[in-house]
């Protein structure tokens, strides 16, 4: 990747100085994706409500990068196209870490919010791993609670005081019990076979790097299934930035990638994943949760974790497959303490359960557009 990094860098230095040519628009506000190459969760629900004022000009570069040649080139353009949009922008919003933001310092009086695509953050990220730019010149971020502010502030070279706990916008609606019965309804009548299942949803995070490539998490799910028997079903929910996975054909396994992992949270009984933020939203159901982490040993090296996984986790932590099954036909057992331990999680992760967080991230943009 440090040859591309290279590259991109020239390519974007021979651009740089021409992106200052066009004043800063005072009330353009550009959006910035690398992971959907749509309005998708907090982007859209930020977007839709700025449009209804009808005095914003936005303006969107939306890319889900592809590890490939074509991939690479289509990247680079796009970010040809940041630069020059970043720098006449009087904000700029970006839901990932960002090489154009990082590498080229934007005017005084451009400035940039970063509303990551996650919940939180149970693995290390940004400036806390080892990567191949430094994470630098934003301007504020939001996070979800105060025991996230000197996490996020590390991660992407800010200030506790540019850290605002607003809640994340996307999990608004799954305090909306109207929204969780009538996605529940949906998903019923478009995936009859859930209906007197047992709804075990696995979704795990990717292997890998942005720069290179993405590899899907090591499980069997068609032994795991067979072995915990046919009154459950698996949901498969593969990361967004997977791009094929072994299961999209799979008779035991459902393998739902058109829906949105808070959408499946209203059908799931008990979760599955690993290191994934998916962790934090699903504590707003208050069901069980198992990690699967056979890889445990090493990811606790590298990138590392943001809290004492083992011991924190709000559910077993399993590390082969024989665990997890074991884990599965427990979960009926459960006790006070399996309550206690999703709570303490759940108290440390939330600030605010009032379904609120999008009001208060667009008076924080109300702010930043004044100031």
């Amino acid at each position: 990747m440090k040859t591309k990094s290279i590259i991109l860098t020239i390519i974007l230095g021979i651009f740089y100085p021409f992106a200052f040519i066009s004043r800063v628009k005072q009330n353009r506000i550009t959006f910035i994706s690398l992971e959907h190459d749509n309005l998708s969760k907090d982007f859209k629900l930020i977007y839709d409500r700025l449009n209804e004022k009808n005095k914003y000009e936005l303006r969107t570069v939306l890319f889900k990068f592809e590890s490939s040649l074509w991939g690479n080139i289509k990247y680079g353009y796009a970010c040809i196209r940041q630069l020059f949009l970043i720098e006449s922008s009087r904000l700029v919003i970006i839901d990932y870490n960002n090489f154009v933001v990082s590498k080229f310092p934007h005017r005084k009086n451009v400035k940039v919010l970063q509303l990551w695509h996650a919940t939180g953050a149970l693995k290390k990220f940004g400036n806390d791993v080892e990567r191949d730019y430094i994470v630098n010149h934003y301007d504020y971020t939001i996070v979800n609670s105060d025991f996230l502010k000197p996490i996020f502030a590390r991660a992407f070279n800010v200030i506790e005081d540019q850290v605002f706990v607003t809640g994340i916008p996307n999990n608004d609606k799954i305090f909306d019990q109207n929204f969780v019965d009538l996605t529940y309804q949906r998903l019923l009548g478009k995936y009859p076979l859930l209906k007197g299942k047992k709804i075990i949803t696995y979704a795990p995070t990717f292997r890998g790097r942005i720069s290179t490539h993405f590899k899907e998490a090591l499980i069997d799910l068609e032994k795991i299934h067979q072995a915990i028997g046919n009154d459950y079903i698996v949901i498969y929910k593969s990361h967004p930035l997977i791009q094929h996975s072994n299961y999209e054909k799979n008779e035991h396994v459902l393998y739902i990638q058109d829906e949105l992992i808070s959408s499946l949270f209203c059908v799931t009984d008990i979760l599955v994943t690993d290191y994934s933020a998916i962790a934090i939203d699903w504590m707003v159901f208050n069901k069980p949760i198992i990690a699967y982490s056979p890889d445990l040993m090493t990811y606790s090296h590298k990138p590392g974790f943001t809290i004492d996984y083992e011991n924190e986790f709000p559910g077993q932590v399993t590390k082969n497959e024989d665990e997890l099954i074991k884990a599965i036909i427990a979960v009926n057992g459960e006790t006070e303490s399996d309550d206690l331990k999703r709570q303490l999680f759940t108290d440390k992760m939330y600030k605010f359960r009032d379904g609120k967080s999008t009001d208060r991230v667009l008076d924080l943009i109300e702010s930043i557009m004044r100031g």
